[in-house]
């Protein structure tokens, strides 16, 4: 928080636990009173993504320098909230209008909950901490003193401290430091400041943690497992047109199971859709999994063809 109004993007700093009174909420307090003085300010998830969205615009259209989304309950996914990850401006609507504002995004933003799970696109644009007390009950832990005011009283050394290490490093690179990570696609400045500095002070790469938020995505859970089904079941490079596939999965419980997972009928009674399977193909194609990926390749009696690809 403390150089993020310079950088025109940053990623989402989320945090999890496996259960609540961990100290997530307490965590993100603390970034905040370092860098404005004040606890954080939170917003909930929303039953939708177009809520989101609305509480997302108003945070931006006041200023905020942080949002916070708090106890998040259900998989975060929203395309409103990967703009402005990783875009520098953003049209949010007016609320009672029909017309929307150019606003700038210089804005950290926070996620957090038991066991939260990132969905999608956002799972790229997303860096997760994990705590854990190891303990049934974490909200009865005692502690000796008070974290909020011990930070409060330090505030000042600490800030000069968080100002120390960038500094150092935008030394050490002037002399030619250079970092051993790639930058992160989208954040590279954010990349060239924050995670080249913890780097170079070998801490941990704070990226590393995007292929577990990677692994935990249902979406990428789901492709697996069709991709890993459709291997073993129907081969490597041989070609099927979506009903040929339906049926081929007839036989096989775990394959239809994978089907069922991705493209059941809206209807529900266990069967899977034509027009569902084949446009979640279409989504998914090219994706990688397990070193695998689905093509389109050719036309069979008007129908599209589709083959699992080394």
């Amino acid at each position: 928080m403390l150089d993020r109004r310079v950088m025109a993007t940053a990623p989402l700093h989320a945090f999890t636990a496996p259960a609540a009174g961990t100290g997530k909420s307490l965590l993100i307090d603390l970034f905040a009173i370092l860098a404005t003085g004040r606890l954080m300010t939170v917003t909930s998830q929303g039953r939708t993504e177009e809520e989101l969205e609305k509480r997302l615009g108003a945070c931006l259209l006041a200023g905020d320098a942080a949002v916070s989304l708090d106890n998040c309950n259900h998989p975060l996914d929203s395309v409103f909230l990967c703009q402005c990850l990783t875009q520098p401006r953003v049209n949010v609507r007016l609320l009672g209008h029909s017309r929307s504002v150019e606003c700038p995004v210089n804005t950290l933003f926070f996620a957090n909950g038991n066991n939260l799970t990132i969905v999608g696109d956002l799972v790229r644009r997303t860096i997760m901490g994990r705590m854990d007390a190891e303990c049934e009950r974490p909200e009865m832990r005692s502690f000796s003193g008070n974290i909020i005011e011990t930070t409060r009283c330090d505030r000042g050394a600490l800030v000069v401290a968080g100002l120390t290490v960038l500094r150092a490093w935008h030394l050490a690179r002037g002399r030619g430091a250079s970092s051993s990570v790639a930058p992160l696609g989208g954040f590279e400045t954010w990349s060239v400041r924050v995670r080249d500095a913890l780097v170079w002070l070998d801490c941990g790469d704070p990226c590393a943690t995007i292929t577990k938020v990677r692994s935990d995505d249902p979406e990428q859970e789901a492709l697996m497992a069709v991709v890993m089904q459709w291997r073993d079941y129907l081969g490597v490079d041989r070609r099927h047109t979506v009903q040929d596939v339906i049926e081929r999965a007839l036989n096989n419980r775990d394959f239809y199971n994978a089907l069922i997972a991705v493209a059941e009928n809206r209807s529900g009674g266990g069967t899977i859709s034509n027009d569902r399977l084949g446009r979640w193909l279409r989504k998914n194609e090219g994706k990688l999994a397990a070193g695998l990926k689905l093509l389109r390749d050719g036309i069979s009696r008007g129908y599209p063809q589709w083959r699992l690809s080394q």
